[in-house]
């Protein structure tokens, strides 16, 4: 009988422990659209990038136009023309089309002047949101805190979860005992 209630007390103990471990984990998410979308410094970083864009867009816009009347008048001109003119307008077809792949890299491409100002732009005002992040992570006495737009990114995470280094040990470990 004594083994009985030991047994329950110690069972006892054992869930109630494992209850108030699993309940101290506490998660939080906020949608990063919606911020973005009702925070006034953002919408006006948005619309200036807009402009911006539309700028640079409508300068590629006038070069790919520019090459196109270029080629139609070459072709329409092609049979009259003597082999130097030919090629003179050749040349000038292929240096505006040089131009237009070059303002298209250097200005919308991945890393083109378009997406460095964006970059420029937006850095402080991210670093702004993640700090308010983590400020009502800890009021809060959150343990995680993610995003849910688009893909599911961890913004805020517990030092005390952090088993990164555990991890690299373990493979470390492993990789040498193989």
């Amino acid at each position: 009988m004594k083994k009985n209630i030991l047994l329950l007390l110690f069972t006892l103990l054992f869930v109630t422990s494992l209850y108030s471990q699993q309940a101290a984990i506490r998660i939080g998410y906020v949608d990063s659209q919606v911020i973005l979308q009702q925070l006034p410094e953002a919408q006006k970083i948005q619309k200036e990038l807009d402009n911006l864009l539309q700028k640079y867009q409508s300068e590629y816009d006038q070069m790919v136009k520019t090459y196109q009347s270029k080629i139609e008048e070459y072709q329409k001109k092609e049979a009259m023309l003597n082999p130097q003119a030919k090629e003179q307008m050749q040349r000038e077809i292929a240096e505006l089309e040089q131009k237009i792949f070059e303002y298209r890299n250097q200005k919308l491409g991945p890393q083109g002047e378009f997406e460095q100002e964006r970059e420029k732009r937006l850095k402080p005002l991210r670093d702004k949101i993640i700090d308010a992040i983590q400020d009502v992570a800890q009021e809060e006495k959150l343990n995680f805190v993610f995003d849910k737009a688009g893909d599911v990114i961890l913004l805020y995470a517990d030092k005390q979860f952090d088993i990164t280094f555990k991890v690299l040990d373990k493979l470390t470990r492993g990789a040498k005992s193989k």
